[in-house]
């Protein structure tokens, strides 16, 4: 009986109907009658509509590539599993391109040394992709057809300055000989150099300038100019290995670094690192 009429009682308060007892006036309204709803909804203050979810930044395949060369999560010198995050110098944040958290002596922990070393190494890489070029290409055009002197090899071609000879370049005699081309180097490139050190055209970046001294338009969107100084140190930096190479190259073999790679592809096996080691083949050096 207990429970029927417990039954009765929440069937009867949730169709909103008055409950009367016999030994007791009309009780009060229940909480969950209307006419306690409405009061309770006329004192109740209206909670403000929650704020619009935030609209996630659309991940485009520049930004998705920038994330590997930048920031936190940038690539690092080592694998993960070789290496801890937390083993990156502070000083190393991932904010300049190129920067892979290597640092083994510590030479960018002041800022002011930072910046000049990354200037440093911009600039001789900037010069060893010109080097690289001007190694392998006369070389190259001399090889396969073009006429470009007796010794179109880059160290050759020192010698021959050296002698007294000009150059010449597809059969034609450039008037230049080592005084002249010396000073021209001096004048042109030093000057040029002290007007960037000095800032003399009051660039933001002297180091990568834009404007005049971009042409084609390439650092136009900010996205895609982060992305070329990372291609260019990383080629700078192989251009750097490369000259090393055709340095030591020139001493061992005796030849250009287009006829080193003629030689090794004619006879990978023949001619290669670990035969020239060995002494496998002889080698008349001219250094």
């Amino acid at each position: 009986m207990a429970s029927l009429a417990a039954a009765s009682l929440g069937v009867s308060e949730m169709r909103g109907n008055p409950i009367n007892f016999s030994s007791a006036s009309r009780a009060a309204p229940s909480p969950s009658t209307p006419a306690t709803f409405k009061t309770v909804a006329l004192f109740q203050k209206k909670k403000p509509a929650p704020p619009p979810k935030a609209k996630p930044a659309a991940v485009t395949p520049a930004t998705d590539e920038l994330a590997k060369w930048y920031g936190p999560e940038r690539r690092i010198f080592l694998p993960e599993g070789l290496l801890d995050r937390s083993e990156i110098p502070e000083y190393l944040n991932g904010e300049v391109a190129g920067d892979y958290g290597y640092d083994p002596f510590g030479l960018g922990k002041k800022p002011e040394d930072f910046a000049k070393y990354q200037a440093y190494e911009l600039i001789h890489a900037r010069w060893a992709m010109l080097g690289a070029a001007g190694c392998i290409i006369p070389e190259a055009f001399n090889k396969y057809g073009a006429n470009c002197g007796p010794e179109a090899v880059w160290f050759k071609t020192g010698a021959l300055l050296l002698d007294g000879n000009t150059l010449n370049y597809f059969g034609k005699n450039i008037p230049i000989n080592l005084v002249l081309a010396v000073v021209a180097e001096v004048v042109l490139v030093g000057g040029a150099e002290y007007y960037r050190i000095i800032n003399g055209l009051d660039l933001e970046d002297k180091l990568h300038p834009g404007g005049p001294f971009d042409p084609l338009g390439l650092a136009k969107d900010p996205d895609q100019f982060a992305l070329l100084k990372v291609k260019e140190i990383k080629n700078g930096r192989l251009a750097m290995f490369s000259m090393f190479a055709f340095f030591i190259q020139a001493y061992v073999t005796g030849q250009g670094p287009v006829e080193n790679l003629a030689s090794h592809l004619s006879d990978p096996f023949g001619n290669n690192l670990l035969t020239v080691i060995s002494g496998n083949i002889e080698r008349v050096p001219t250094l």
